[in-house]
């Protein structure tokens, strides 16, 4: 069993991308909705948070967990995890699919992903020539939760990403609710965009049997909405409770 974990709803266009390459595969979902947004706690909170989440996972009978949350990641939490399953961290796996002859990498991020530097610090390592710029967008995932509209988003975006139209070769959506806006961002930026959906994983070991479980820490009302608005799904979903 695949299990995937995100703060919110950011993941579950990933979660779909990994339902059709192996729709035979068993998955749970988790979104810690009840503690968003994650980059206003401090950063032992969240990873003690993020223990609890992933361990719940683990016990529904996921062996690799899909970290898909960017500020999730940026806490290290893969190498810190204390369990069995293996952790998949979104940052390096999406900085893979940049080209090698990129020259000027845009990376747009939630401040606290942002300000840990970790795009960057990945990025020396893979291209080192490369210029990286890291920008944090203080409300776009509240506003793709909350179901803003599209018009609201676009704009939004030129007002924060003026500055930023010109002399970068590509930019890295890098938060998984970011992906529900890449119209809005294509509009805005009008260069190529990277982001985590197609990032490129092992496949599982033995089959499983198509079954999918989605729980929330928040509301199962306000999930169901937001399945419904952004992904047109109808699945029930459970609500679970995670404190630290």
């Amino acid at each position: 069993m695949i299990g995937v974990f995100d703060s919110g709803i950011g993941g579950l266009r990933l979660l779909d991308k990994l339902r059709q390459r192996w729709p035979q595969e068993d998955f749970v979902y988790l979104a810690d909705q009840a503690h968003v947004p994650y980059g206003s706690l401090d950063r032992d909170t969240l990873l003690d948070l993020l223990q609890l989440n992933l361990n719940w996972l683990e016990k529904q009978g996921a062996d690799r967990i899909v970290v898909a949350c960017n500020t999730a990641s940026a806490t290290g939490i893969a190498r810190r995890y204390r369990g069995q399953a293996q952790i998949v961290e979104i940052i390096s796996k999406t900085c893979e699919q940049i080209p090698a002859s990129t020259a000027k990498i845009l990376v747009l991020a939630t401040p606290f992903t942002a300000q840990s530097h970790r795009y960057q610090q990945v990025l020396a390592r893979q291209l080192p020539q490369a210029e990286v710029k890291e920008v944090g967008l203080s409300c776009l995932a509240f506003m793709i939760e909350h179901l803003c509209p599209k018009q609201e988003i676009e704009t939004y975006l030129k007002g924060e990403l003026n500055a930023y139209q010109n002399g970068f070769d590509l930019a890295v959506l890098a938060c998984t609710h970011f992906p529900f806006a890449r119209d809005q961002f294509a509009k805005v930026l009008g260069i190529p965009l990277i982001d985590s959906e197609s990032i490129a994983l092992e496949a599982p070991a033995q089959p499983g049997q198509g079954t999918l479980r989605i729980a929330t820490t928040g509301s199962v009302e306000l999930l169901a909405r937001q399945l419904r608005g952004l992904m047109n799904w109808d699945v029930p979903c459970e609500q679970i409770q995670i404190e630290v």
